[in-house]
Protein backbone atom coordinates (compact mmCIF):
# COMPACT_ATOMS: atom_id res chain seq x y z
CA UNK A 1 0.00 0.00 0.00
CA UNK A 2 2.89 2.35 0.81
CA UNK A 3 4.39 1.68 -2.63
CA UNK A 4 1.14 2.48 -4.41
CA UNK A 5 0.73 5.71 -2.44
CA UNK A 6 4.37 6.68 -3.00
CA UNK A 7 4.08 6.14 -6.75
CA UNK A 8 0.86 8.17 -6.85
CA UNK A 9 2.58 11.05 -5.02
CA UNK A 10 5.69 10.87 -7.22
CA UNK A 11 3.58 10.98 -10.39
CA UNK A 12 1.89 14.14 -9.09
CA UNK A 13 5.12 15.81 -7.92
CA UNK A 14 7.62 17.79 -9.95
CA UNK A 15 10.94 16.76 -8.43
CA UNK A 16 12.71 19.73 -10.01
CA UNK A 17 10.27 22.13 -8.29
CA UNK A 18 11.08 20.59 -4.91
CA UNK A 19 14.85 20.47 -5.39
CA UNK A 20 15.00 24.00 -6.85
CA UNK A 21 14.07 25.28 -3.37
CA UNK A 22 17.50 24.12 -2.23
CA UNK A 23 19.75 24.85 -5.22
CA UNK A 24 19.52 26.83 -8.45
CA UNK A 25 18.73 24.56 -11.42
CA UNK A 26 19.30 25.21 -15.12
CA UNK A 27 17.73 23.27 -18.00
CA UNK A 28 19.81 20.41 -19.41
CA UNK A 29 19.26 17.69 -22.02
CA UNK A 30 17.26 15.33 -19.78
CA UNK A 31 16.08 17.72 -17.12
CA UNK A 32 18.06 20.15 -14.99
CA UNK A 33 21.51 20.61 -13.53
CA UNK A 34 23.02 22.75 -10.77
CA UNK A 35 25.35 22.85 -7.79
CA UNK A 36 24.95 19.85 -5.55
CA UNK A 37 22.92 20.57 -2.38
CA UNK A 38 24.67 17.76 -0.50
CA UNK A 39 28.26 19.02 -0.71
CA UNK A 40 30.16 22.22 -1.41
CA UNK A 41 31.22 22.69 -5.02
CA UNK A 42 31.91 25.51 -7.45
CA UNK A 43 30.98 23.82 -10.73
CA UNK A 44 27.69 21.94 -11.32
CA UNK A 45 27.79 18.16 -11.04
CA UNK A 46 24.23 17.59 -9.75
CA UNK A 47 21.56 16.49 -12.25
CA UNK A 48 17.78 16.14 -11.92
CA UNK A 49 16.18 13.78 -14.44
CA UNK A 50 12.53 14.60 -15.05
CA UNK A 51 11.88 11.46 -17.10
CA UNK A 52 12.75 9.18 -14.17
CA UNK A 53 11.91 11.70 -11.39
CA UNK A 54 15.33 11.11 -9.85
CA UNK A 55 18.60 12.92 -9.12
CA UNK A 56 22.29 12.07 -9.22
CA UNK A 57 25.49 13.92 -8.32
CA UNK A 58 28.48 12.92 -10.43
CA UNK A 59 30.82 14.30 -7.77
CA UNK A 60 29.61 13.02 -4.37
CA UNK A 61 27.38 10.31 -5.91
CA UNK A 62 24.27 11.14 -3.91
CA UNK A 63 21.26 9.70 -5.74
CA UNK A 64 17.60 8.89 -5.24
CA UNK A 65 14.05 10.09 -5.77
CA UNK A 66 12.10 12.97 -4.28
CA UNK A 67 11.46 11.04 -1.03
CA UNK A 68 15.15 10.23 -0.62
CA UNK A 69 16.01 13.85 -1.23
CA UNK A 70 13.77 15.20 1.55
CA UNK A 71 14.80 12.47 3.97
CA UNK A 72 18.52 13.17 3.46
CA UNK A 73 18.28 16.94 3.15
CA UNK A 74 15.74 17.75 5.86
CA UNK A 75 16.20 14.75 8.14
CA UNK A 76 12.61 13.64 7.58
CA UNK A 77 11.37 10.11 8.11
CA UNK A 78 9.74 8.44 5.12
CA UNK A 79 6.32 9.03 6.65
CA UNK A 80 7.08 12.74 7.14
CA UNK A 81 8.36 13.10 3.57
CA UNK A 82 5.33 11.26 2.23
CA UNK A 83 2.92 13.41 4.24
CA UNK A 84 4.71 16.62 3.20
CA UNK A 85 4.64 15.74 -0.51
CA UNK A 86 1.05 14.55 -0.32
CA UNK A 87 0.05 17.94 1.07
CA UNK A 88 2.01 19.64 -1.74
CA UNK A 89 0.22 17.50 -4.34
CA UNK A 90 -3.22 17.79 -2.71
CA UNK A 91 -3.55 14.04 -2.15
CA UNK A 92 -5.64 12.70 0.76
CA UNK A 93 -3.53 10.09 2.55
CA UNK A 94 -5.90 9.14 5.38
CA UNK A 95 -7.32 6.14 3.48
CA UNK A 96 -3.78 4.77 3.44
CA UNK A 97 -3.38 5.02 7.21
CA UNK A 98 -1.40 8.27 7.24
CA UNK A 99 -2.38 11.62 8.68
CA UNK A 100 -4.20 10.00 11.61
CA UNK A 101 -3.87 12.04 14.82
CA UNK A 102 -3.47 8.83 16.78
CA UNK A 103 -0.06 8.12 15.23
CA UNK A 104 3.17 9.40 16.75
CA UNK A 105 3.30 13.18 16.39
CA UNK A 106 6.29 14.66 14.52
CA UNK A 107 8.37 17.49 15.94
CA UNK A 108 7.07 19.66 13.10
CA UNK A 109 3.54 19.16 14.47
CA UNK A 110 4.70 20.12 17.96
CA UNK A 111 6.41 23.27 16.68
CA UNK A 112 3.29 24.25 14.71
CA UNK A 113 1.16 23.88 17.83
CA UNK A 114 3.58 26.01 19.86
CA UNK A 115 3.59 28.61 17.09
CA UNK A 116 -0.20 28.80 17.30
CA UNK A 117 0.04 29.37 21.04
CA UNK A 118 2.63 32.17 20.69
CA UNK A 119 0.59 33.87 17.97
CA UNK A 120 -2.58 33.70 20.04
CA UNK A 121 -0.76 35.19 23.05
CA UNK A 122 0.55 38.00 20.86
CA UNK A 123 -2.95 38.90 19.73
CA UNK A 124 -4.47 38.58 23.21
CA UNK A 125 -1.80 40.20 25.40
CA UNK A 126 -0.45 43.76 24.85
CA UNK A 127 3.24 43.38 25.87
CA UNK A 128 4.53 42.08 22.53
CA UNK A 129 2.54 44.57 20.46
CA UNK A 130 3.68 47.48 22.68
CA UNK A 131 7.33 46.50 22.32
CA UNK A 132 7.10 46.27 18.55
CA UNK A 133 5.30 49.60 18.36
CA UNK A 134 8.15 51.23 20.27
CA UNK A 135 10.54 49.74 17.72
CA UNK A 136 8.52 51.07 14.79
CA UNK A 137 6.78 47.85 13.72
CA UNK A 138 3.02 47.54 13.29
CA UNK A 139 0.73 44.65 14.13
CA UNK A 140 0.44 43.90 10.40
CA UNK A 141 4.25 43.62 10.29
CA UNK A 142 4.06 41.07 13.08
CA UNK A 143 1.44 39.13 11.14
CA UNK A 144 3.57 39.21 7.98
CA UNK A 145 6.64 37.85 9.77
CA UNK A 146 4.73 35.47 12.05
CA UNK A 147 5.95 37.05 15.30
CA UNK A 148 4.54 35.76 18.57
CA UNK A 149 4.71 36.39 22.28
CA UNK A 150 5.58 34.11 25.20
CA UNK A 151 3.92 35.42 28.40
CA UNK A 152 5.99 35.72 31.57
CA UNK A 153 4.61 32.46 32.91
CA UNK A 154 6.37 29.45 34.37
CA UNK A 155 4.35 26.89 32.41
CA UNK A 156 1.89 28.71 30.14
CA UNK A 157 3.02 26.94 26.96
CA UNK A 158 3.33 23.57 28.69
CA UNK A 159 -0.23 23.76 30.05
CA UNK A 160 -1.64 24.78 26.67
CA UNK A 161 0.17 21.97 24.90
CA UNK A 162 -1.05 19.39 27.42
CA UNK A 163 -4.60 20.36 26.50
CA UNK A 164 -3.79 19.46 22.89
CA UNK A 165 -2.49 16.05 23.94
CA UNK A 166 1.19 16.92 23.54
CA UNK A 167 3.19 15.34 26.35
CA UNK A 168 6.27 16.54 28.22
CA UNK A 169 8.63 14.21 26.36
CA UNK A 170 7.59 15.67 23.03
CA UNK A 171 7.98 19.22 24.37
CA UNK A 172 11.46 18.44 25.67
CA UNK A 173 12.47 16.85 22.35
CA UNK A 174 11.26 19.99 20.57
CA UNK A 175 13.31 22.19 22.92
CA UNK A 176 10.22 24.02 24.18
CA UNK A 177 10.45 23.15 27.87
CA UNK A 178 13.39 22.61 30.20
CA UNK A 179 13.61 19.74 32.69
CA UNK A 180 15.63 20.83 35.73
CA UNK A 181 16.01 20.04 39.43
CA UNK A 182 13.23 22.56 40.05
CA UNK A 183 10.91 20.73 37.68
CA UNK A 184 9.82 21.39 34.12
CA UNK A 185 9.14 24.90 32.84
CA UNK A 186 8.79 26.86 29.61
CA UNK A 187 12.03 27.79 27.86
CA UNK A 188 10.58 31.04 26.47
CA UNK A 189 9.03 33.42 29.02
CA UNK A 190 8.33 37.15 28.73
CA UNK A 191 9.76 37.29 25.21
CA UNK A 192 8.92 38.35 21.70
CA UNK A 193 9.03 35.16 19.62
CA UNK A 194 10.65 34.80 16.20
CA UNK A 195 9.80 31.57 14.33
CA UNK A 196 12.73 30.00 12.49
CA UNK A 197 11.73 28.09 9.37
CA UNK A 198 13.65 25.76 7.10
CA UNK A 199 13.82 26.36 3.37
CA UNK A 200 10.52 24.51 2.90
CA UNK A 201 8.78 26.86 5.32
CA UNK A 202 8.45 24.37 8.17
CA UNK A 203 8.98 25.80 11.67
CA UNK A 204 12.04 24.14 13.17
CA UNK A 205 13.00 26.49 16.04
CA UNK A 206 12.23 29.75 17.84
CA UNK A 207 14.23 32.77 18.95
CA UNK A 208 13.10 34.89 21.89
CA UNK A 209 13.86 38.55 22.71
CA UNK A 210 13.41 39.59 26.35
CA UNK A 211 10.91 42.47 26.66
CA UNK A 212 9.72 42.14 30.28
CA UNK A 213 12.85 41.94 32.46
CA UNK A 214 16.31 43.45 32.01
CA UNK A 215 17.80 40.69 34.16
CA UNK A 216 17.11 38.05 31.51
CA UNK A 217 19.48 37.23 28.70
CA UNK A 218 18.61 39.58 25.82
CA UNK A 219 18.16 36.73 23.34
CA UNK A 220 17.73 33.00 23.73
CA UNK A 221 17.24 30.39 21.03
CA UNK A 222 15.92 26.87 20.68
CA UNK A 223 18.51 24.17 21.30
CA UNK A 224 19.47 21.85 18.49
CA UNK A 225 16.95 19.06 17.92
CA UNK A 226 16.28 16.30 15.42
CA UNK A 227 14.89 18.88 12.99
CA UNK A 228 17.05 21.90 13.84
CA UNK A 229 20.76 22.45 13.35
CA UNK A 230 21.84 26.07 13.82
CA UNK A 231 24.85 25.79 11.58
CA UNK A 232 22.75 24.57 8.64
CA UNK A 233 19.97 27.19 8.69
CA UNK A 234 19.51 30.94 8.29
CA UNK A 235 16.75 33.11 9.70
CA UNK A 236 14.22 34.28 7.06
CA UNK A 237 15.95 32.42 4.22
CA UNK A 238 12.66 30.87 3.12
CA UNK A 239 11.20 34.39 2.78
CA UNK A 240 14.29 35.76 1.04
CA UNK A 241 15.00 33.05 -1.55
CA UNK A 242 12.98 34.52 -4.41
CA UNK A 243 14.40 38.01 -3.87
CA UNK A 244 17.96 36.65 -3.67
CA UNK A 245 17.52 34.81 -6.95
CA UNK A 246 15.99 37.85 -8.63
CA UNK A 247 18.56 40.39 -7.44
CA UNK A 248 21.58 38.09 -7.67
CA UNK A 249 22.78 38.76 -4.12
CA UNK A 250 22.00 38.14 -0.46
CA UNK A 251 22.43 40.43 2.55
CA UNK A 252 23.73 38.74 5.69
CA UNK A 253 23.38 40.35 9.12
CA UNK A 254 23.49 39.22 12.75
CA UNK A 255 20.15 39.73 14.48
CA UNK A 256 16.46 38.99 14.11
CA UNK A 257 15.47 42.66 14.34
CA UNK A 258 18.11 43.61 11.75
CA UNK A 259 16.54 41.22 9.24
CA UNK A 260 13.00 42.36 9.97
CA UNK A 261 13.97 46.02 9.62
CA UNK A 262 15.67 45.33 6.30
CA UNK A 263 12.67 43.40 5.00
CA UNK A 264 10.30 46.14 6.16
CA UNK A 265 12.41 48.71 4.25
CA UNK A 266 12.35 46.66 1.06
CA UNK A 267 15.63 44.75 1.32
CA UNK A 268 13.98 41.36 1.17
CA UNK A 269 17.23 39.58 0.26
CA UNK A 270 18.24 39.72 3.95
CA UNK A 271 18.93 36.79 6.28
CA UNK A 272 20.62 36.31 9.66
CA UNK A 273 22.99 33.69 11.01
CA UNK A 274 20.90 32.68 14.05
CA UNK A 275 23.16 34.01 16.77
CA UNK A 276 25.99 31.64 15.96
CA UNK A 277 29.33 32.16 14.25
CA UNK A 278 28.93 31.87 10.50
CA UNK A 279 29.54 28.35 9.20
CA UNK A 280 30.52 26.84 5.86
CA UNK A 281 27.11 25.16 5.68
CA UNK A 282 25.37 28.53 5.97
CA UNK A 283 27.67 29.97 3.33
CA UNK A 284 26.78 27.03 1.12
CA UNK A 285 23.09 27.80 1.58
CA UNK A 286 23.59 31.33 0.29
CA UNK A 287 25.76 30.16 -2.60
CA UNK A 288 22.89 28.02 -3.92
CA UNK A 289 20.79 31.04 -4.73
CA UNK A 290 23.26 33.80 -5.69
CA UNK A 291 27.01 34.28 -6.09
CA UNK A 292 27.28 37.61 -4.28
CA UNK A 293 26.76 38.28 -0.57
CA UNK A 294 26.75 41.63 1.20
CA UNK A 295 27.76 41.10 4.82
CA UNK A 296 26.38 43.77 7.15
CA UNK A 297 27.37 43.18 10.76
CA UNK A 298 27.52 45.74 13.56
CA UNK A 299 30.01 48.55 12.91
CA UNK A 300 31.69 48.35 16.33
CA UNK A 301 34.98 46.48 16.85
CA UNK A 302 33.24 43.21 17.70
CA UNK A 303 31.14 43.51 14.56
CA UNK A 304 34.22 44.25 12.46
CA UNK A 305 35.98 41.18 13.82
CA UNK A 306 32.91 39.04 13.12
CA UNK A 307 32.68 40.46 9.60
CA UNK A 308 36.33 39.58 8.90
CA UNK A 309 35.82 36.00 10.13
CA UNK A 310 32.55 35.64 8.25
CA UNK A 311 33.74 37.05 4.96
CA UNK A 312 36.55 34.52 4.60
CA UNK A 313 34.10 31.69 5.27
CA UNK A 314 31.81 33.10 2.59
CA UNK A 315 34.65 33.61 0.10
CA UNK A 316 36.02 30.16 0.85
CA UNK A 317 32.69 28.77 -0.31
CA UNK A 318 32.82 30.56 -3.64
CA UNK A 319 30.87 33.73 -2.84
CA UNK A 320 31.77 37.21 -4.03
CA UNK A 321 31.89 39.03 -0.70
CA UNK A 322 31.13 42.71 -0.25
CA UNK A 323 31.21 44.35 3.20
CA UNK A 324 28.66 47.06 4.00
CA UNK A 325 29.83 49.81 6.34
CA UNK A 326 27.31 51.82 8.38
CA UNK A 327 27.80 54.73 10.78
CA UNK A 328 30.07 53.94 13.72
CA UNK A 329 28.46 51.56 16.21
CA UNK A 330 25.17 51.15 14.33
CA UNK A 331 23.59 47.91 13.22
CA UNK A 332 21.11 47.77 10.30
CA UNK A 333 18.10 48.11 12.61
CA UNK A 334 19.48 51.24 14.27
CA UNK A 335 20.66 52.70 10.99
CA UNK A 336 17.35 52.29 9.17
CA UNK A 337 15.40 53.54 12.20
CA UNK A 338 16.94 56.97 11.69
CA UNK A 339 17.78 56.96 7.95
CA UNK A 340 15.70 56.44 4.80
CA UNK A 341 16.07 53.20 2.79
CA UNK A 342 18.02 55.10 0.13
CA UNK A 343 20.81 55.58 2.67
CA UNK A 344 21.21 51.84 3.06
CA UNK A 345 21.11 51.39 -0.71
CA UNK A 346 23.97 53.90 -0.94
CA UNK A 347 25.88 51.88 1.65
CA UNK A 348 25.41 48.76 -0.50
CA UNK A 349 26.71 50.62 -3.55
CA UNK A 350 29.76 51.81 -1.60
CA UNK A 351 30.54 48.44 -0.05
CA UNK A 352 34.13 47.20 0.01
CA UNK A 353 35.55 43.98 -1.35
CA UNK A 354 36.80 41.39 1.11
CA UNK A 355 40.47 42.37 0.85
CA UNK A 356 39.75 46.11 0.83
CA UNK A 357 37.72 45.81 4.02
CA UNK A 358 40.28 43.65 5.80
CA UNK A 359 43.05 46.09 4.90
CA UNK A 360 40.90 48.99 6.12
CA UNK A 361 40.28 47.24 9.46
CA UNK A 362 44.01 46.57 9.80
CA UNK A 363 45.07 50.05 8.61
CA UNK A 364 45.98 51.42 12.09
CA UNK A 365 48.17 48.36 12.71
CA UNK A 366 49.73 48.47 9.26
CA UNK A 367 50.81 52.06 9.91
CA UNK A 368 52.35 51.16 13.28
CA UNK A 369 55.90 49.83 12.84
CA UNK A 370 55.73 47.97 16.16
CA UNK A 371 52.77 45.77 15.24
CA UNK A 372 52.86 45.92 11.44
CA UNK A 373 54.33 42.43 11.11
CA UNK A 374 51.52 40.74 13.05
CA UNK A 375 48.93 42.66 11.00
CA UNK A 376 50.54 41.50 7.75
CA UNK A 377 50.57 37.93 9.04
CA UNK A 378 46.85 38.17 9.78
CA UNK A 379 46.14 39.58 6.33
CA UNK A 380 48.24 36.89 4.68
CA UNK A 381 46.44 34.12 6.58
CA UNK A 382 43.19 35.55 5.23
CA UNK A 383 44.49 35.70 1.67
CA UNK A 384 45.52 32.04 1.85
CA UNK A 385 41.96 31.03 2.80
CA UNK A 386 40.50 32.15 -0.51
CA UNK A 387 41.05 30.94 -4.05
CA UNK A 388 44.17 32.41 -5.70
CA UNK A 389 42.19 33.87 -8.60
CA UNK A 390 39.89 35.67 -6.12
CA UNK A 391 42.92 37.09 -4.32
CA UNK A 392 44.47 38.19 -7.60
CA UNK A 393 41.41 40.37 -8.30
CA UNK A 394 42.66 42.52 -5.41
CA UNK A 395 46.32 42.25 -6.38
CA UNK A 396 46.84 46.03 -6.28
CA UNK A 397 45.50 46.42 -2.72
CA UNK A 398 47.47 43.42 -1.44
CA UNK A 399 50.68 44.54 -3.17
CA UNK A 400 50.33 48.01 -1.65
CA UNK A 401 49.74 46.60 1.83
CA UNK A 402 52.81 44.35 1.64
CA UNK A 403 54.77 46.96 -0.36
CA UNK A 404 55.75 44.47 -3.04
CA UNK A 405 55.68 44.75 -6.86
CA UNK A 406 52.70 43.09 -8.52
CA UNK A 407 54.61 40.24 -10.13
CA UNK A 408 56.32 39.31 -6.89
CA UNK A 409 53.06 39.47 -4.96
CA UNK A 410 51.27 37.42 -7.60
CA UNK A 411 53.90 34.66 -7.36
CA UNK A 412 53.53 34.54 -3.59
CA UNK A 413 49.74 34.36 -3.83
CA UNK A 414 49.93 31.47 -6.28
CA UNK A 415 52.52 29.62 -4.21
CA UNK A 416 50.45 30.01 -1.03
CA UNK A 417 53.54 29.84 1.18
CA UNK A 418 54.69 32.06 3.99
CA UNK A 419 55.50 35.69 3.39
CA UNK A 420 58.13 37.92 4.92
CA UNK A 421 57.65 41.63 5.49
CA UNK A 422 59.48 43.65 2.81
CA UNK A 423 61.46 46.80 3.30
CA UNK A 424 59.40 49.92 4.02
CA UNK A 425 57.94 51.53 0.90
CA UNK A 426 55.59 54.50 0.78
CA UNK A 427 54.26 54.39 -2.77
CA UNK A 428 51.18 52.30 -3.63
CA UNK A 429 50.88 50.19 -6.75
CA UNK A 430 47.90 50.06 -9.14
CA UNK A 431 46.55 46.62 -10.07
CA UNK A 432 47.17 45.26 -13.57
CA UNK A 433 44.20 44.57 -15.82
CA UNK A 434 43.57 40.89 -16.59
CA UNK A 435 42.25 40.02 -20.07
CA UNK A 436 40.87 36.54 -19.31
CA UNK A 437 39.35 36.20 -22.81
CA UNK A 438 42.76 36.26 -24.47
CA UNK A 439 44.16 33.94 -21.80
CA UNK A 440 41.38 31.37 -22.31
CA UNK A 441 41.86 31.67 -26.09
CA UNK A 442 45.55 30.80 -25.68
CA UNK A 443 44.56 27.67 -23.73
CA UNK A 444 42.07 26.68 -26.44
CA UNK A 445 44.75 27.08 -29.12
CA UNK A 446 47.18 24.95 -27.11
CA UNK A 447 44.49 22.30 -26.97
CA UNK A 448 43.98 22.38 -30.77
CA UNK A 449 47.54 22.03 -32.03
CA UNK A 450 50.71 20.24 -30.98
CA UNK A 451 52.64 22.87 -32.99
CA UNK A 452 51.50 25.61 -30.59
CA UNK A 453 52.31 23.46 -27.56
CA UNK A 454 55.88 23.09 -28.82
CA UNK A 455 56.17 26.87 -29.20
CA UNK A 456 55.27 27.62 -25.57
CA UNK A 457 57.55 26.73 -22.67
CA UNK A 458 55.82 25.86 -19.35
CA UNK A 459 57.91 28.43 -17.47
CA UNK A 460 56.54 31.21 -19.69
CA UNK A 461 52.90 30.45 -18.72
CA UNK A 462 52.97 32.54 -15.54
CA UNK A 463 54.30 35.54 -17.43
CA UNK A 464 51.66 35.44 -20.17
CA UNK A 465 48.65 34.23 -18.14
CA UNK A 466 47.46 35.83 -14.91
CA UNK A 467 44.15 34.04 -14.26
CA UNK A 468 44.65 31.08 -11.91
CA UNK A 469 42.27 28.67 -13.66
CA UNK A 470 43.75 29.50 -17.08
CA UNK A 471 47.29 28.99 -15.76
CA UNK A 472 46.47 25.53 -14.41
CA UNK A 473 44.68 24.63 -17.66
CA UNK A 474 47.64 25.66 -19.83
CA UNK A 475 50.12 23.80 -17.64
CA UNK A 476 47.96 20.65 -17.72
CA UNK A 477 47.79 20.77 -21.53
CA UNK A 478 51.57 21.31 -21.88
CA UNK A 479 52.25 18.51 -19.42
CA UNK A 480 49.76 15.84 -20.51
CA UNK A 481 48.98 16.54 -24.17
CA UNK A 482 46.07 18.34 -25.75
CA UNK A 483 43.33 17.06 -28.00
CA UNK A 484 41.82 14.46 -25.65
CA UNK A 485 42.18 16.39 -22.40
CA UNK A 486 38.55 17.57 -22.41
CA UNK A 487 37.34 13.97 -22.21
CA UNK A 488 39.66 13.35 -19.28
CA UNK A 489 38.49 16.46 -17.43
CA UNK A 490 34.86 15.62 -18.10
CA UNK A 491 35.40 12.12 -16.77
CA UNK A 492 36.98 13.36 -13.55
CA UNK A 493 34.55 16.26 -13.25
CA UNK A 494 37.16 18.99 -13.68
CA UNK A 495 34.69 21.56 -14.98
CA UNK A 496 36.99 24.51 -14.25
CA UNK A 497 39.40 23.58 -17.03
CA UNK A 498 36.55 22.69 -19.39
CA UNK A 499 35.08 26.12 -18.75
CA UNK A 500 38.41 27.79 -19.66
CA UNK A 501 38.54 25.93 -22.98
CA UNK A 502 34.88 26.68 -23.70
CA UNK A 503 35.42 30.40 -23.07
CA UNK A 504 38.53 30.29 -25.24
CA UNK A 505 36.66 28.65 -28.13
CA UNK A 506 33.95 31.30 -27.90
CA UNK A 507 36.61 34.03 -28.00
CA UNK A 508 38.32 32.47 -31.03
CA UNK A 509 34.99 32.09 -32.83
CA UNK A 510 34.26 35.78 -32.26
CA UNK A 511 37.55 36.63 -34.04
CA UNK A 512 35.85 35.55 -37.29
CA UNK A 513 35.99 32.68 -39.76
CA UNK A 514 38.18 34.53 -42.25
CA UNK A 515 41.23 34.37 -39.96
CA UNK A 516 43.31 31.20 -40.15
CA UNK A 517 44.17 29.35 -36.96
CA UNK A 518 47.76 30.52 -37.27
CA UNK A 519 46.64 34.13 -37.65
CA UNK A 520 44.57 33.75 -34.51
CA UNK A 521 47.56 32.32 -32.67
CA UNK A 522 49.72 35.27 -33.69
CA UNK A 523 47.03 37.73 -32.64
CA UNK A 524 46.37 36.09 -29.28
CA UNK A 525 50.02 35.48 -28.41
CA UNK A 526 51.13 38.99 -29.39
CA UNK A 527 48.23 40.47 -27.43
CA UNK A 528 49.21 38.58 -24.28
CA UNK A 529 52.89 39.39 -24.81
CA UNK A 530 51.99 43.08 -25.04
CA UNK A 531 50.07 42.87 -21.77
CA UNK A 532 52.99 41.03 -20.14
CA UNK A 533 55.39 43.77 -21.20
CA UNK A 534 53.08 46.46 -19.84
CA UNK A 535 52.79 44.66 -16.50
CA UNK A 536 56.53 44.11 -16.21
CA UNK A 537 57.36 47.70 -17.16
CA UNK A 538 54.94 48.92 -14.51
CA UNK A 539 56.64 46.74 -11.90
CA UNK A 540 60.12 47.89 -12.91
CA UNK A 541 59.01 51.52 -12.85
CA UNK A 542 57.69 50.94 -9.33
CA UNK A 543 61.01 49.45 -8.24
CA UNK A 544 62.91 52.39 -9.72
CA UNK A 545 60.62 54.82 -7.90
CA UNK A 546 61.40 52.90 -4.71
CA UNK A 547 65.16 53.21 -5.49
CA UNK A 548 65.37 49.43 -5.31
CA UNK A 549 66.11 48.61 -8.98
CA UNK A 550 69.42 46.86 -9.70
CA UNK A 551 71.55 46.92 -12.85
CA UNK A 552 69.76 43.85 -14.29
CA UNK A 553 66.38 45.55 -13.75
CA UNK A 554 67.53 48.63 -15.67
CA UNK A 555 68.82 46.49 -18.54
CA UNK A 556 65.53 44.57 -18.64
CA UNK A 557 63.60 47.84 -18.58
CA UNK A 558 65.56 49.13 -21.61
CA UNK A 559 65.01 45.89 -23.53
CA UNK A 560 61.27 45.88 -22.78
CA UNK A 561 60.97 49.48 -23.91
CA UNK A 562 62.58 48.46 -27.20
CA UNK A 563 60.10 45.60 -27.62
CA UNK A 564 57.27 47.93 -26.74
CA UNK A 565 58.23 50.19 -29.64
CA UNK A 566 58.49 47.20 -32.01
CA UNK A 567 55.03 45.95 -31.02
CA UNK A 568 53.60 49.49 -31.07
CA UNK A 569 52.11 49.04 -27.62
Amino acid sequence: MNRILAEQIKSNTDISAIISRYTMLSPSSRGYSGLCPFHEEHTPSFHVYTDTQSYYCFSCHEAGDVFTFLMKKNGMTFAEALEFLAAEAGIDIKPYGYGDVSRKRSLYDVMDSAFGYFRECFRRLPAGRAYLERRGFSESDADSYGLGYAPDSWDGLMTAMHKLGINDRELIEAGLIINSDKGMYDRFRGRLIFPVRNISGKIIAFGGRAIISDTQAKYINSPETEIYRKRANLYMLNNAVNSIRKSGYSILCEGYMDVLRLHKCGFTESVASLGTSLTAEQAGLLKRYADRCYICYDSDKAGQAAAVRGMYILAGNGLDVQVVRLDEGKDPDEFLSSNPPESFKNALDKSLSLIEYHIEVLRPQLNDKNIRKSALNELWEGVKKIKPDDALRSLGEISAAFMLPHEEMRKRILSGGNIAEPAEVKTSIEPAKIDSGLECALCALLMKSREYRLRLKPESVFGLITDGDAQMTALAILSDGGENMTDVWRTVGDFGKISVITRGDIFLSAMGSKMTLNEKWNSVYSGLEALRIKRRLSELEAKMSFNSACKEDLEEFTELQRKRVELRI
